[in-house]
């Protein structure tokens, strides 16, 4: 046995945080939380933008497309310890209104992997890391978007669309 060290278990608690949130969801929304889980990743993000502003002065810029947002957010989340580097997410614009994005080595895998061996459909899994950059899209490019989760694979990466509603 081994102790977690702090960076180890921040991801352990907000795993717990994050599954018991998406659990109660379902609890009280069935199979498809979707509009639950999507305003609860706008939360997230704003409030994790604000307080990477106003406490470590690391301010993330304003933008206007789609994908400039998501790439904003992926700069601030690796300035503020949410991502190890942005090569762990590619980036493909269809066009100014539909993104398509990989994340590779996610740490919400295991969640995932684990609603869909209960039956849950790939297309309605919430997804934290997508819904949240769909959530970034709103409040740095005041766009606002719908996500899906569109591939899983157990290899450590998932895909996903962001489209302009």
């Amino acid at each position: 046995m081994r102790e977690l060290n702090k960076e180890e278990s921040g991801w352990v608690l907000a795993l717990t945080w994050l599954s018991a949130l998406e659990e109660v969801a379902r609890d009280f929304q069935g199979t498809r939380p979707h509009a639950f889980c999507q305003r609860a990743y706008e939360h997230a993000t704003q409030n994790f933008l604000r307080i990477l502003e106003n406490d470590y002065r690391i301010v993330a810029k304003r933008v206007n497309s789609i994908k400039d947002a998501v790439k904003e957010y992926i700069k601030i989340g690796v300035k503020g310890g949410l991502f190890k580097d942005s090569s762990q997410f590619e980036l493909v614009e269809v066009n100014p209104n539909r993104l398509e994005l990989t994340v590779h080595k996610c740490p919400y895998l295991k969640s995932c992997e684990a609603l869909l061996k209960e039956g849950i459909s790939l297309k309605d899994l919430t997804c934290a890391r997508i819904g949240c950059f769909r959530a970034s899209v709103l409040y740095l490019a005041d766009i606002d978007c719908n996500y899906e989760v569109t591939a899983f694979a157990v290899e450590e990466k998932c895909r996903g669309a962001i489209e302009r509603k």
